[in-house]
């Protein structure tokens, strides 16, 4: 049978530390070209008025782990003016939950090895993806850290920062002082680094090494006139960043080359995620980096401490994502092993070491 692995038991099984470890040498694979990948694909069905149905998937194939991925997740999702600021919200369904799927194949005989709900890998492997660019983009010695943002993807934004740099301090500033102050409990203990909160975006980023932007915003959350020298920014939401940031940044880094593809019932309705990929200027070219290529050794991010180094999703280069990004979930395969889930084989085994697999029932 195949694995099922719920979000808790992923939240269990797999640290960001463990996602960082796996997930590294697979973008050196997509950077040496050993990493089969399909571009992602968002197809948008309009609600009226903000609203989207909003479908997406995305699948690549890791040979050395001998795994093939695909991420989909049916989703509806709506354009809220919160604080002031226009934000991306995902609504629940009638039920109060949401719907994502990661689906893992063996290469090597084509079976369905584990079905995994997609929440708690999706928030890790975008902490241990902005880590990893960090580490090869940022300079080493960074050690104060602005964090804008205290939502769902902030605290392994800040375990992976902290896993990869030698942080002494993080200012994070969020707009709703709740989620701010709780952020910081909850983090005081898992890192070693001093959390501070603060007043607003312009205090956080002032001073900073590194500044990660982990929000839901479509409005920019921060002054790109605000960048100096030898700082390096991090973003994962569409709009987070302005133009200014893009023009100043030295070099920008983008997950892979393949755009992400774009399909909506209405042509005159462009959903803002179009909207923001259509932002890129052909004069930025120049600048754009690969991670993969970076991590393989064939690029360079930084070639200076002055540099300004940019790493971000949609919006920041031409790609919006990767299904290999989802290898973190093969760590929980040979922990799954006792549950009763597998069909047991000893004498065949999927390439890379991952537990032995049978055919689906």
């Amino acid at each position: 049978m195949t694995l099922l692995i719920s979000n808790a038991e992923f939240e269990r099984l797999v640290t960001v530390e463990d996602a960082i470890g796996i997930l590294e040498p697979t973008f050196a694979d997509l950077g040496a070209g050993r990493v089969a990948n399909r571009p992602r694909t968002l197809n948008y069905t309009h609600l009226g008025d903000d609203k989207f149905y909003l479908y997406s998937c995305m699948d690549s194939s890791v040979p050395r782990l001998g795994v093939h991925l695909f991420r989909m997740t049916s989703d509806q999702i709506e354009e809220r003016i919160e604080g002031g600021r226009a934000r991306r919200v995902k609504n629940r369904n009638p039920q109060g939950k949401y719907c994502g799927l990661v689906l893992m194949f063996s290469i090597e005989d084509f079976a369905p090895i584990a079905i995994l709900q997609d929440a708690v890998l999706n928030r890790t492997m975008i902490g241990a993806t902005s880590a990893i660019a960090a580490k090869h983009l940022s300079r080493p010695d960074s050690q104060i850290m602005a964090l804008l943002g205290a939502g769902w993807l902030a605290m392994t934004q800040v375990i992976g920062h902290c896993a990869v740099r030698p942080v002494k301090e993080i200012r994070v500033y969020s707009p709703t002082e709740s989620n701010k102050l709780k952020l910081c409990r909850e983090l005081t203990g898992r890192v070693s680094a001093k959390l501070v909160p603060v007043g607003n975006a312009a205090e956080a980023i002032t001073g900073a090494d590194i500044i990660a932007c982990a929000t839901n915003a479509y409005t920019r959350v921060f002054d790109g006139a605000a960048l100096v020298a030898g700082q390096h920014v991090g973003s994962v939401q569409i709009g987070e960043l302005d133009d200014l940031t893009h023009e100043r940044a030295t070099t920008i880094t983008s997950r892979a080359r393949e755009p992400a593809t774009q399909w909506h019932a209405q042509a005159g309705r462009l959903p803002r995620d179009e909207q923001w990929l259509r932002r890129w200027r052909k004069e930025w070219d120049v600048k754009l980096r690969f991670l993969g290529e970076i991590v393989e050794g064939r690029s360079k991010g930084r070639i200076s401490d002055d540099d300004i180094t940019l790493f971000g999703g949609i919006g920041t280069g031409p790609s919006s994502g990767l299904g290999m990004q989802y290898i973190p979930g093969t760590a929980c395969l040979s922990a799954g092993e006792g549950k009763g889930h597998w069909i047991r084989d000893p004498d065949r085994v999927v390439p890379g070491g991952l537990p032995p697999v049978g055919r689906h029932e």
